[in-house]
């Protein structure tokens, strides 16, 4: 039996998307599109899951009808997806669309009962 002594080198970059353990409720939603783990979405006229638009020119209009949570982890369109309903989340980690800010949805997302840190 031989055994490997060569020095390996080990890195760990944690995600930091959960910003306390503040009760955190969650829901299984079917997703209209890909999705990724600490995007902000909205629910379509279907019911599912689809992304935040953002619409017009400088100022940029970001509409958060329908607006409904986090999303948990990656998931295809056409797959289920967990999505956040309420804790706190750190808002540089959040996943929005181009010319989107932390600013145009933590007001409405803390309607939702999901805080902004």
């Amino acid at each position: 039996m031989s055994m490997d002594l060569a020095r390996k080198d080990f890195a760990f970059t944690p995600e930091y998307l959960i910003a306390d353990n503040s009760e955190i409720n969650t829901a299984v939603k079917v997703a209209s599109v890909a999705v990724q783990r600490g995007e902000v979405v909205v629910l379509d006229g279907d019911g599912k899951l689809a992304k935040i638009t953002v619409g017009g020119e400088d100022p940029y209009t970001v509409t958060t009808t329908g607006l409904y949570g986090i999303v948990a982890d990656d998931a295809d369109a056409e797959e289920e997806a967990v999505v956040y309903l309420t804790g706190a989340f750190f808002g540089d980690a959040l996943i929005l669309p181009e010319h989107a800010t932390v600013a145009d949805v933590e007001v409405p997302l803390r309607e939702l009962g999901i805080f902004v840190k």
